[in-house]
């Protein structure tokens, strides 16, 4: 939503629940997803579940350069060593703030309480979890 307004766009649209919900993020992009279409036409969940993941089309997506993109193989490995419960709960974690708002991607700064967030990248929290 930061990122719409820094654009002098309506909020309207720029919720996205994921890639296997009905509520994508309004860019055409996302709504006409060719690697969705691919893994529904394969009969997978998702890639990481496809015989011939990774595959050129996963490939240019993580290269595309959007930052977000970059993480997409980790997560579909993740997500399919961890099953959905738990790298969704993980999900869950990761992108919610200490006060309990939650954030995406394009967000440096919690609409709720106004701390800062580390919106791109592993979640910093779990290295300091995994070191106690």
């Amino acid at each position: 939503m930061e990122e719409a307004a820094r654009q002098g766009r309506a909020l309207e649209g720029f919720t996205c629940r994921g890639c296997r919900s009905d509520v994508l993020y309004i860019h055409p992009g996302c709504a006409r997803c060719e690697i969705r279409a691919c893994a529904d036409g394969r009969g997978v969940l998702h890639c990481g579940l496809c015989p011939e993941f990774p595959c050129a089309r996963i490939e240019d997506f993580r290269g595309d350069g959007h930052i977000h993109h970059l993480d997409v193989l980790d997560n579909l490995v993740a997500l399919k060593e961890k099953g959905a419960d738990r790298w969704l709960a993980e999900q869950e974690r990761r992108w919610t703030c200490e006060c309990g708002g939650k954030f995406s991607w394009y967000e440096t700064v919690c609409r709720n309480c106004g701390t800062s967030l580390a919106s791109y990248g592993p979640d910093p929290r779990a290295a300091v979890e995994a070191d106690a």
